[in-house]
Parts: C-alpha cells; sequence; structure tokens
C-alpha cells in the first residue's frame, strides 16, 4: 500500500494549531490517550474571564512577586546548535531555555477517522497541552507564554482506504498487532522501529534518498522527538501503553551515567521481546492517543509519563526526583511513617481520604488507618488533587490546607513555606480545555510544575532549574 505521509505542516496551519483513555494506575495503563501540539495564548483558554478570580486560587495581592532581575532563559529549541533528544547541549544550556517545539511524528491508524479530523483534535489536544506548560499561568492570563509548541512535523496515514473486504477492526490491517500477545502488550512496538514502518514513514535519508530514516535515525538526526500512535483503543486488538520510553539515565550533576537505557522510564516498560536497535541511544517516546478520547486523557497519559521520571524512577534523573517526589506528595513513608510512598496505594474505587479539619487527613487503606495531624497534601499528583477522597476525585466538598502555591518560597512563619486553602474551585475553570478524565486538574497541576525563572531556588541555593527540559534529557 502506498505510504501517505504528511510534511510539516505549512506554517497558516502550525499557526492555527500552535493557537490551539483516561489513565489508569502505574505501571498498568492501557492505551487511553495521546497528545498533539501547538500553542496560541492571545485568548486564554477556560472558564474564568481574564482578571476573575476563582474560588480557592491565588488573588493578586497573594501572587508571588515579581523578580525585577532579567530572565536568565531566552532560547528555544531545537535550534541550529542542537535539535536532538538526549543532546548534551540541553543539559549545557538547561537554564536558558525559555521554549521547547518538540518535532512529533503522528501515525494515524484509525480507518473511519480522517486525516482533517485527527489534525483537528490534535489542535484541541495541543491547545490544553501549550496552556498547561504556563508556569503559574491561572495568575496570568497572557504571561508566561507557553514553554511547549509542539509541532506536528509528520503526520503519516497508516488506514485502510478502503479497507479489504471482511476487515471489521476498526484499526487498519498495518496496526502492529501481536497475535498473540507475547508480553504486557499486544502492540508490537519493536516494529515502530524497523525498515518496514521506515518504509511507511517515508522520510528519505537528506544524504541518501533511497534510503528511509528508521525511528532511531529519525532521532538521532533530531527530526521527530515523539511519536504519538492515534488508533481506538476501545477494542480488544488494541493493547497499547499509555506512553512509553526509552530513556537514559543522570546523576544529580546532571552528567549522563554509562549504563544501558532504561527501557521502563513510560508509565509501563517495553517487552522484553520488543528488539531496540544498538543504534537507538537517545530518549524516545511513544505515546497512544485514544481517538475516542480527548485533551484531557491525553494529558493524564504524558503526566503518568513525567511522574515516571520523576517518581517510579528515582535514579532516572536524580535532580529532578529530588524535588518532585516531596513536591507531588510520593514521600509519604518518609514524612509521616507510613508503610506507602503515596496515595496510589489505595484501590481504586475506594474512599481511602476524608479531612476532619482543613489541615488534617483521616486515612484506611485497606483497613490500616490513622490520621495525619498536621497534614500538607502539597501539589499531589496525577490521581489525586490535594484534597481528594479517592482515585480521580474532580468533585471533593473538602477544604484543605496546601503548600503548593507556597512550595520551596519561605513566606511563612520562619520562612516555612505558606499553606493556602485548596478547593476543586482552583482547576474548575480548564474543564471546557481538557474535559475529560483527570484534565481540567491536570492543567492547573503541570501549571504548578517549576518552569524557566520561577524564582524558586534547589538545595544549594541556586536557582532551581525548569523541570520540563529533563523530559527530552
Amino acid at each position: 500500500m502506498p505510504t501517505r505521509t504528511r510534511p510539516a505542516l505549512p506554517i497558516p496551519l502550525l499557526a492555527l494549531l500552535a493557537a490551539a483513555g483516561c489513565g489508569d494506575e502505574p505501571g498498568h495503563a492501557d492505551a487511553d490517550a495521546a497528545d498533539v501540539d501547538a500553542a496560541s495564548a492571545d485568548v486564554p483558554p477556560g472558564d474564568v474571564a481574564p482578571g476573575d478570580v476563582a474560588p480557592g486560587d491565588v488573588a493578586p495581592d497573594d501572587a508571588a512577586p515579581e523578580d525585577a532581575a532579567p530572565p536568565r532563559a531566552t532560547l528555544t529549541w531545537p535550534n541550529a546548535e542542537s535539535s536532538a533528544n538526549s543532546d548534551p547541549w540541553l543539559v549545557e544550556h538547561h537554564a536558558e531555555i525559555a521554549e521547547m517545539r518538540p518535532r512529533v511524528l503522528v501515525l494515524h491508524f484509525v480507518n473511519a477517522k480522517t486525516m482533517d479530523e485527527v489534525a483537528a483534535q490534535l489542535a484541541q489536544v495541543v491547545e490544553a497541552l501549550a496552556e498547561s506548560s504556563r508556569y503559574r499561568g491561572f495568575e496570568d492570563p497572557l504571561d508566561p507564554p507557553p514553554f511547549f509548541r509542539y509541532q506536528l512535523a509528520y503526520l503519516v496515514d497508516l488506514r485502510d482506504v478502503p479497507p479489504p473486504p471482511g476487515w471489521t477492526l476498526r484499526n487498519s490491517t498495518l496496526y502492529p498487532r501481536e497475535d498473540p500477545p507475547t508480553g504486557t502488550w499486544g502492540f508490537d512496538y519493536e516494529q515502530l522501529f524497523g525498515e518496514e514502518f521506515a518504509r511507511l514513514y517515508g522520510i528519505p535519508d537528506p544524504d541518501d534518498p533511497s534510503h528511509f530514516l528508521d525511528l532511531c535515525e529519525l532521532v538521532d538526526r533530531g527530526l521527530v522527538h515523539e511519536v504519538w500512535v492515534v488508533a481506538d483503543a476501545d477494542v480488544p486488538d488494541a493493547g497499547a501503553a499509555e506512553i512509553l520510553e526509552l530513556k537514559p539515565y543522570y546523576d544529580e550533576n546532571r552528567v549522563r551515567l554509562d549504563r544501558p537505557l532504561n527501557r521502563c522510564a513510560g508509565n509501563g516498560c517495553f517487552d522484553p521481546d520488543d528488539a531496540i536497535p544498538a543504534h537507538c541511544t537517545r530518549t524516545v517516546r511513544i505515546a497512544f492517543f485514544n481517538h475516542t478520547r480527548g485533551a484531557g486523557c491525553f494529558l493524564e497519559s504524558l503526566s503518568h509519563g513525567f511522574e515516571s521520571i520523576g517518581a517510579w524512577n528515582p535514579g532516572q534523573i536524580r535532580y529532578l526526583s529530588r524535588y518532585f517526589i516531596p513536591w507531588a506528595a510520593y514521600d509519604l513513608d518518609t514524612r509521616y511513617g507510613l508503610s506507602w510512598e503515596s496515595w496510589y496505594a489505595c484501590p481504586i474505587g475506594d474512599d481511602c481520604l476524608s479531612y476532619p479539619t482543613e489541615t488534617s487527613a483521616a486515612y484506611d487503606v485497606e483497613g490500616v488507618a490513622g490520621t495525619l495531624d498536621p497534614y500538607d497534601p502539597v501539589c499531589g499528583n496525577v490521581h489525586w488533587p490535594p484534597n481528594a477522597r479517592h482515585h480521580y476525585d474532580l468533585d471533593s466538598p473538602f477544604v484543605v490546607q496546601s503548600t503548593c502555591l507556597g512550595w520551596r518560597r519561605g513566606e511563612g512563619p520562619g520562612g516555612a513555606d505558606l499553606p493556602r486553602p485548596f478547593t476543586s474551585n482552583v482547576f474548575r475553570r480548564y474543564r471546557r480545555l481538557a474535559p475529560d478524565c483527570m484534565g481540567e486538574w491536570l492543567v492547573w497541576w503541570r501549571q504548578n510544575v517549576p518552569g524557566p525563572d520561577s524564582g524558586l531556588l534547589d538545595d544549594h541555593g541556586d536557582p532551581m532549574l525548569s523541570w520540563w527540559p529533563f523530559v527530552y534529557y
């Protein structure tokens, strides 16, 4: 079948896009989402008019003071000096990066959906991703600009046009199924790295036009930074992960370690029988976008990937994990002496938490019960907003005191972090932008991820690095 690959989108469409599956428990997620890109912050998305403050938000008088110092971050990546994942340039210039424009290879397998429909759907996802990358963007509808402005570099049409007689599956004949599945996933990830798919991608080597670049070569040359698989996950033959990632390890000083890449840096692992070529030496991210879901579900999938490099794999990027773990409440064992790290230990479907007061939490996790007083949920994590009673709780009635907005700012007595009231109203403004899965919460959560020139300090008293560039280390 002929390959139908769309090259980089024309500037007008990129400008439009640039304006413009729920998650599962860690390590056991089926494909429920995927993401797209492009960002425009001319008109802030959401349900709260510019200048308004939603209940529970920080009023302008309480916002952190502006830093009079000039911004350190002014660079865009990729650029003429650096374009590939895991490039040493990212480490050397980390503090100077103000914007990243990752190039995405989109693989479209859904026979019933046109390429234009997919592009439009991905544009909606990208808008949410862009808004969610604006550090404390809930305080100002226009500043700072988005950190992430994803580029749909290649849209590869892998549909059957038309499907062969008698074909009843929703994903095309080119969908890389394992029959029978030989590991955790029925999706054969190994095929994406091979020569057959290189021909389907249809991206020739500029130095040898007779040779089509495979996935590792595309990543190595900086032509592709992520792969988004667009498919129907509401069928038994899909069998993919929300996001899988191959990634190098880095020490506390962000020096790359001389060891094999981690095959489990996403929400799950590549199966042992997924042979990944030896010339894959940089980060490779493969996310799954369930076309029956939307922006919120994809945000959840990608955010699980971020949890993975920040907490589930604490040796992956040690600088990041040092701060992410307490920020995302993955330190319940060391901070409160519990026998679990996070509230992910709560069985899905159970109400494990309640809040007798704004500063205490009563818990019951499979019969292990107690009260934490005082209790600070800090910023919470993907499944657990600070006032959540159970997984995926977007409607908790509780008001709790959280230091998320004051984290590492020392605004309280004696230089402590200042707690502020947190309610579910703080993220309600994002319901229209990311209406499914945990989307509305995750836009707000991701906006609290330290970005460029955040004004925060690390444990050495130096300006804290933005966490977002670590995604492409």
